[in-house]
């Protein structure tokens, strides 16, 4: 730029007039312009990230609602941003609604399974971050459907299921833990079952499906579920 201002600081003839030159004038406006367009884009070149990119939830029939999940929102930039959240499904909730947000913020998924039947429910959430991002985040419900208790007379009848797993291996194992519900992925009893590899579980309802899954536990902590098993009491 100091090249370019000693060029026209020659001393000018009387007969010419003393106003700067178009190009001159033009330049300086497109600069301006240039420089107020990369300041406007600053905000979009910020990379955003959202996890996980989809959710999914599991519930019996009449039961209690599944545990509630969380969306992570991550930015590279640290410059305060507005994030908005909504949902377009009544049985679905995401909150807050609205926040400002750094680098990361959490927002808090819900939904209430109340009054409705067995099937699988699908919604979406919209999230926006600023001015230039926007994502949606499918969410899937699945309804399974509520077994009807056996009759009071006679007893109700149990029995039992054994479940046979492959050992871990590569790495020290304190013992396993096996997991059990009435719907996919909802458990609501645990057997810690030792160093064994093999499992039978006892009072469960005749003409009921269970599902079942094991983990594997050492002083560093618990494993992820293994792959899940269903199968119906006879």
């Amino acid at each position: 730029m100091r090249r370019f201002f000693r060029a026209h600081t020659q001393t000018i003839p009387p007969y010419r007039t003393t106003c700067a030159s178009p190009a001159l004038l033009i330049h300086g406006v497109l600069w301006i312009i240039v420089f107020a367009c990369f300041g406007l884009t600053s905000e979009g070149l910020a990379q955003t990230t959202i996890s996980p990119t989809s959710q999914t939830y599991y519930a019996v029939q009449g039961a209690t609602n599944p545990p509630k999940q969380t969306i992570t929102v991550s930015r590279t930039s640290s410059r305060t941003a507005t994030l908005t959240a909504s949902d377009n499904a009544s049985w679905l909730t995401v909150s807050p609604a609205k926040t400002s947000m750094g680098k990361t913020a959490k927002l808090a998924v819900t939904v209430n399974t109340s009054g409705r039947g067995a099937g699988t429910y699908k919604a979406t959430i919209t999230i926006k971050v600023g001015t230039w991002y926007t994502k949606t985040v499918p969410v899937t419900l699945v309804i399974s459907s509520a077994t009807s208790s056996p009759p009071s007379s006679p007893p109700s009848t149990t029995s039992s299921a054994t479940l046979t797993w492959n050992a871990v291996t590569g790495a020290t194992v304190s013992g396993y833990k096996v997991y059990i519900g009435e719907a996919p992925r909802l458990y609501t009893r645990t057997i810690n079952v030792g160093s064994v590899t093999s499992s039978t579980v006892n009072s469960l309802t005749v003409g009921r499906m269970y599902y079942f899954a094991v983990t594997a536990y050492n002083s560093a902590g618990e494993s992820t579920p293994s792959n899940e098993v269903s199968k119906t009491i006879q």
